[in-house]
């Protein structure tokens, strides 16, 4: 019987006013991808912190490489051969691609001068395992959201790593690049390498894992292997009943336009028209670098239009800053919670009632029971798992730092 590289067993982790992680357990095989699921808010990001050591846990046992390990942090981890590709990116845009991928562990001589042919060669190796078509000395602010995903997993290739955490891996990436995603883990998985694969994309869990274990509410649910389970089943496991509907159809009765775009035109969007209806939800799709961002950030007043019009319920509106965007009603929820979404060093109430505060305020003075009750009102409506209003929002999970978003549009 094939024996665990990684065992977290029973682990249990605190936070004031809430259990993260309620006798938590996951097992990763040589060899194997071990899908981790559960809904916003289960524990997973937590559990690995905790293996990590961004987190200490309360209790519990974590063993690698069949001994007993307790790792300092990220650094201890990734020396003692286990990495993490974070949701959120930890890459610096200023810098290359390759001292991104090698910064704080440059290649250095004796003498402690930088051996930068060597690291630009090892660096453009990466880039074309990965099928990244720059080269390592592009700036990584040239480059767009997925391609730095692509890059941070490269940085975690350059570990050698015997374990990977992958955590929401493709949310940025085109079906191509996810495509050469699932290529390396296949390398990988060749090469005896463990890997935890977190996502919310049940049919990627299908695609290429070969176990899955399942976290709800800090507790650990299963483990089960991909062959002897449903979609249905997993879905029973997360949320804890059956489902009939993954995702009902409801018939909107149509209103009148409320927005109508006339041959917009701005950075990276050209001629651009449509209308969307009340009640109706309008789709924009296309791959990375197709302007959609932008499109929505001209419409927004985050970007400048250059021609074409804007019509809100029957007026020509031309927002030039975000602030007229919102003062005409305007939300923009970004793609990029961490850089254009949150202030991640504030806390879920500041975040929230950041872009309310004028409608919040007497003169110049906040109403704090005010935001205080419309603050707790949206985190009961979104179901946030917070232990209080006041709590750091860059300590929730993604999926509660993203409904914080969401509630403060």
């Amino acid at each position: 019987m094939l024996q665990p590289i990684l065992q977290l067993s029973e682990i249990e982790k605190a936070f004031p006013g809430v259990k993260a992680l309620d006798k938590a357990s996951l097992n990763v095989y040589p060899g194997k991808v071990m899908a981790l699921l559960g809904e916003n808010g289960a524990g997973k990001s937590t559990l690995m912190k905790v293996l990590t050591g961004i987190y200490s846990k309360d209790s519990g046992e974590l063993r690698y490489q069949d001994q007993d390990v307790s790792f300092k942090g990220p650094r201890d981890s990734q020396q003692a051969g286990i990495s993490i590709i974070h949701q959120e990116l930890n890459l610096i845009p200023e810098l290359t691609i390759a001292e991104n991928i090698f910064l704080g562990r440059e290649k250095t001589n004796a003498f402690g001068r930088i051996l930068w042919s060597q690291m630009y060669a090892e660096a453009d190796r990466l880039l074309a395992r990965l099928n990244v078509k720059h080269s390592a000395k592009t700036p990584l602010g040239e480059l767009s959201l997925g391609e730095q995903q692509m890059v941070e997993i490269a940085k975690a290739l350059s570990f050698e790593s015997k374990v990977i955490i992958m955590d929401e891996p493709t949310d940025a990436l085109t079906d191509t690049e996810t495509e050469s995603l699932f290529s390396v883990i296949n390398e990988l998985r060749e090469q005896g390498c463990g890997i935890v694969y977190i996502s919310h994309r049940l049919k990627e869990i299908f695609e290429i894992c070969d176990d899955i274990t399942v976290l709800r509410d800090g507790k650990f649910i299963g483990q089960r292997t991909v062959a002897e389970t449903d979609e249905d089943t997993l879905i029973e496991m997360m949320v804890g009943r059956k489902l009939d509907e993954q995702y009902p159809r409801i018939d909107a009765v149509h209103g009148k336009t409320s927005l109508e775009v006339k041959n917009l035109s701005g950075p990276g969007v050209n001629d651009v028209s449509f209308s969307l209806d009340q009640g109706e939800i309008l789709g924009i799709s296309g791959l990375m670098g197709a302007g959609r961002t932008e499109l929505m950030k001209i419409i927004y007043g985050a970007l400048k239009r250059q021609s074409g019009e804007v019509i809100l319920n029957g007026k020509t509106i031309n927002p030039d800053s975000p602030q007229e965007g919102l003062a005409n009603g305007i939300a923009y929820i970004s793609e990029d919670r961490k850089g254009d979404g949150l202030v991640l060093g504030l806390s879920v109430k500041e975040n929230m009632s950041i872009c309310a505060l004028e409608q919040l305020s007497k003169g110049m003075q906040i109403q704090h029971s005010e935001e205080v009750v419309a603050v707790e009102d949206f985190i009961k409506l979104f179901n946030i798992k917070t232990p209080t209003r006041d709590q750091i929002i860059g300590n929730l999970s993604g999926g509660n730092q993203q409904k914080v978003a969401i509630a403060k549009g």
